[in-house]
């Protein structure tokens, strides 16, 4: 089983569609694939379709905090054989642990746990059954984040090719650094390029910025084109890019981005 957090703490770099869109691709190749929301926001939740009422003990909180009786209310059993991961859900072939709102006390109340940044790691390390578990973490550099990216095995950086981009890079190495405290062999897999608008010469140039800065510290991917309509309409229908739209370039785009990072990590 491999672990991999989709971060940048910048937030609209296209993050959580690259985490769904890879995700479904790879259970399409086969693999069996567990998604983990862990943004309040819970949009990786609604983007792929999932619009019930999704409670406390649905998401990760029972991993990193033990039992809640209700929303917002922590449970008294914080054994380390009661801090499991939740039966997911069902979306799109893949199984899904969704988010929502109310997560966000997490960011407060681990500060109290000793150790607490390891409950996720730990917590996903008991799973059983999947080849890829891919964690989406909210776009900041908070309590939150410093789970979902000390829990993985691997970083995927989505990157968009523009000054927010390029601004945004020393600090996600700095802290990829700063998590490898808890995470010895924490490493980045592939910087996922999005939102690449080939008409413009800002964004060509941009990549080519980056890929001269970046393919030293790990391999760069092919960008994904920035595609407003298709990207905002497949989100709207709760469904993964390659279902909304099969064949299209959108479609065979973020293929051939899922096919490099396996390159990278099964090679």
């Amino acid at each position: 089983m491999k672990v991999l957090t989709f971060f940048n703490h910048a937030g609209g770099v296209a993050k959580t569609s690259t985490v769904r869109d890879v995700g479904y691709v790879l259970g399409e190749m086969g693999r069996r694939v567990l998604l983990i929301d862990v943004d309040p926001q819970a949009n990786l939740t609604r983007w792929l379709g999932v619009e019930d009422d999704i409670t406390l003990a649905q998401t990760i909180y029972p991993a990193v905090l033990g039992d809640s009786d209700r929303d917002g209310d922590a449970g008294a059993r914080t054994g380390e054989e009661d801090l499991v991961l939740p039966e997911p859900l069902a979306a799109h072939g893949m199984h899904l642990i969704p988010s929502n709102l109310n997560i966000a006390i997490v960011e407060r109340e681990i500060l109290s746990v000793f150790m607490g940044v390891v409950r996720l790691r730990e917590a996903v390390r008991r799973l059983k059954g999947y080849d890829y578990v891919l964690i989406d973490p909210p776009p900041s550099l908070g309590q939150l984040s410093a789970l979902a990216v000390v829990a993985a095995d691997r970083i995927v950086v989505p990157l968009p090719t523009n000054r927010k981009g390029l601004d945004g890079i020393p600090t996600v190495i700095r802290m990829v650094r700063e998590y490898r405290k808890a995470a010895r062999n924490l490493d980045i897999a592939l910087f996922v390029l999005t939102q690449h608008d080939r008409r413009t010469r800002h964004d060509r140039d941009s990549l080519e910025i980056i890929r001269e800065q970046l393919s030293a510290v790990a391999p760069v991917s092919t960008p994904l084109a920035s595609r407003p309509a298709y990207y905002s309409d497949a989100q709207v229908q709760g469904r993964p890019i390659s279902v909304y739209a099969p064949g299209s370039e959108a479609d065979l785009e973020i293929r051939r981005v899922t096919a490099e990072l396996l390159d990278r990590l099964e090679g």
